[in-house]
């Protein structure tokens, strides 16, 4: 099944996803998708999973916390 979708972007989401297509050689159509999947799966994970998301910086191993407000 597929839906088509019309969004209405400011100029600063739009220039956020036209960054993100193309740094991943992505169309914005793609770029949409998989933002939307990275979306449900911090939202299983964190808010019905009760689980934390943390960013590990390579180069000194700092952990930060991610807060997510459901």
């Amino acid at each position: 099944m597929s839906v088509r979708l019309s969004v209405n972007l400011n100029d600063e989401v739009a220039e956020a996803l036209k960054d993100i297509a193309e740094k991943r050689g992505l169309t914005a159509t793609e770029a949409v998708r998989r933002a939307i999947a990275w979306y449900k799966f911090i939202d299983d994970e964190v808010v019905e999973g009760g689980r934390k998301i943390q960013l590990v910086d390579p180069k000194t191993d700092k952990v930060s916390e991610v807060a997510v407000v459901g």
